[in-house]
């Protein structure tokens, strides 16, 4: 479940640092701000990219 406080934090956040912190939780990293992978996942499906971090994670 994404949280619409979750997609407004990260709507200013540049895609290499979406891309990062989805790669960061693979890895055990947690995001800034407690935001889950689905809600970076989903940000980035939003911005028509692959919703996938560095390394296809």
């Amino acid at each position: 479940m994404v949280y619409a406080w979750e997609l407004e934090k990260v709507k200013d956040w540049t895609t290499n640092k979406i891309k990062n912190c989805i790669w960061g939780e693979s890895i055990g990293q947690s995001a800034p701000g407690c935001v889950s992978v689905e809600a970076l996942r989903a940000e980035l499906v939003r911005r028509g990219e692959e919703p996938v971090g560095y390394h296809n994670t």
